[in-house]
Protein backbone atom coordinates (compact mmCIF):
# COMPACT_ATOMS: atom_id res chain seq x y z
CA UNK A 1 0.00 0.00 0.00
CA UNK A 2 1.43 3.34 -1.05
CA UNK A 3 1.69 6.38 1.16
CA UNK A 4 -1.21 8.77 0.57
CA UNK A 5 -1.82 12.50 1.02
CA UNK A 6 -5.15 11.73 2.73
CA UNK A 7 -6.58 8.65 4.44
CA UNK A 8 -10.20 7.78 5.15
CA UNK A 9 -11.00 5.63 8.18
CA UNK A 10 -14.22 3.68 7.62
CA UNK A 11 -16.92 4.89 10.00
CA UNK A 12 -14.97 8.00 11.04
CA UNK A 13 -13.49 10.71 8.80
CA UNK A 14 -10.79 11.63 6.30
CA UNK A 15 -7.44 12.92 7.53
CA UNK A 16 -4.40 14.50 5.86
CA UNK A 17 -0.89 15.34 7.01
CA UNK A 18 -0.55 18.77 8.57
CA UNK A 19 1.54 21.42 6.81
CA UNK A 20 3.19 22.13 10.20
CA UNK A 21 4.46 18.54 10.62
CA UNK A 22 8.03 18.31 11.98
CA UNK A 23 10.19 15.21 12.44
CA UNK A 24 10.95 16.04 16.08
CA UNK A 25 7.21 16.11 16.85
CA UNK A 26 6.92 12.55 15.56
CA UNK A 27 9.65 11.49 17.99
CA UNK A 28 7.99 13.38 20.86
CA UNK A 29 4.76 11.42 20.31
CA UNK A 30 6.44 8.02 20.24
CA UNK A 31 6.91 7.38 16.52
CA UNK A 32 9.79 4.98 15.92
CA UNK A 33 11.89 5.19 12.75
CA UNK A 34 12.44 1.80 11.11
CA UNK A 35 15.36 0.73 8.89
CA UNK A 36 13.64 2.11 5.78
CA UNK A 37 13.31 5.56 7.37
CA UNK A 38 9.55 5.24 7.89
CA UNK A 39 8.14 6.76 11.10
CA UNK A 40 5.72 4.27 12.70
CA UNK A 41 3.37 4.64 15.68
CA UNK A 42 1.36 1.82 17.28
CA UNK A 43 -1.25 2.54 19.96
CA UNK A 44 -3.25 -0.19 21.74
CA UNK A 45 -7.01 0.36 21.58
CA UNK A 46 -7.67 -2.35 24.17
CA UNK A 47 -5.71 -1.22 27.26
CA UNK A 48 -6.52 -4.36 29.24
CA UNK A 49 -4.40 -6.35 26.75
CA UNK A 50 -0.73 -6.10 25.85
CA UNK A 51 0.07 -4.11 22.69
CA UNK A 52 0.94 -7.28 20.77
CA UNK A 53 -2.46 -8.83 21.61
CA UNK A 54 -4.80 -5.88 21.12
CA UNK A 55 -6.49 -4.05 18.29
CA UNK A 56 -4.19 -1.14 17.40
CA UNK A 57 -4.13 2.23 15.72
CA UNK A 58 -1.17 2.21 13.33
CA UNK A 59 0.14 5.39 11.74
CA UNK A 60 3.11 5.42 9.33
CA UNK A 61 4.67 8.56 7.84
CA UNK A 62 7.18 8.36 4.99
CA UNK A 63 10.70 9.70 5.49
CA UNK A 64 10.18 12.97 3.59
CA UNK A 65 6.90 13.69 5.47
CA UNK A 66 4.78 13.92 2.30
CA UNK A 67 2.56 10.85 2.70
CA UNK A 68 1.15 8.59 5.37
CA UNK A 69 -0.88 5.48 6.14
CA UNK A 70 -3.31 5.12 9.00
CA UNK A 71 -5.47 2.15 9.95
CA UNK A 72 -6.90 0.14 12.79
CA UNK A 73 -5.41 -3.34 12.75
CA UNK A 74 -5.79 -6.63 14.56
CA UNK A 75 -3.22 -8.08 16.94
CA UNK A 76 -0.02 -8.96 15.14
CA UNK A 77 -0.60 -6.38 12.37
CA UNK A 78 -2.50 -9.03 10.37
CA UNK A 79 -5.74 -7.50 9.06
CA UNK A 80 -7.63 -4.22 9.18
CA UNK A 81 -10.41 -4.02 11.75
CA UNK A 82 -13.54 -1.86 11.62
CA UNK A 83 -13.56 -0.73 15.25
CA UNK A 84 -16.95 0.93 14.84
CA UNK A 85 -18.58 -2.51 14.38
CA UNK A 86 -16.70 -4.22 17.23
CA UNK A 87 -18.46 -5.80 20.23
CA UNK A 88 -16.57 -3.40 22.56
CA UNK A 89 -16.94 -0.48 20.14
CA UNK A 90 -17.75 2.20 22.71
CA UNK A 91 -14.50 1.83 24.70
CA UNK A 92 -12.32 1.20 21.63
CA UNK A 93 -13.74 4.17 19.71
CA UNK A 94 -13.33 6.44 22.75
CA UNK A 95 -9.64 5.54 22.99
CA UNK A 96 -9.22 5.81 19.19
CA UNK A 97 -10.60 9.38 19.26
CA UNK A 98 -8.29 10.25 22.17
CA UNK A 99 -5.24 9.23 20.11
CA UNK A 100 -6.53 10.94 16.94
CA UNK A 101 -7.22 14.16 18.87
CA UNK A 102 -3.65 14.10 20.20
CA UNK A 103 -2.27 13.74 16.66
CA UNK A 104 -4.44 16.65 15.49
CA UNK A 105 -3.52 18.90 18.45
CA UNK A 106 0.20 18.24 17.99
CA UNK A 107 0.11 19.12 14.27
CA UNK A 108 0.66 15.66 12.81
CA UNK A 109 -2.65 15.30 10.98
CA UNK A 110 -5.70 17.42 10.16
CA UNK A 111 -9.31 16.38 9.78
CA UNK A 112 -10.79 17.13 6.37
CA UNK A 113 -14.45 18.18 6.28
Amino acid sequence: MAFEKSVTIAGDATYQLSDQLKKYTLGDLGFVTNNAGIHVLHRALEPEKALANSIQLKVSVNQDLTGFKMSTISAGDVVRVDIFKNNNAEEIVKLYHFFIDELVQRGIIEKIN
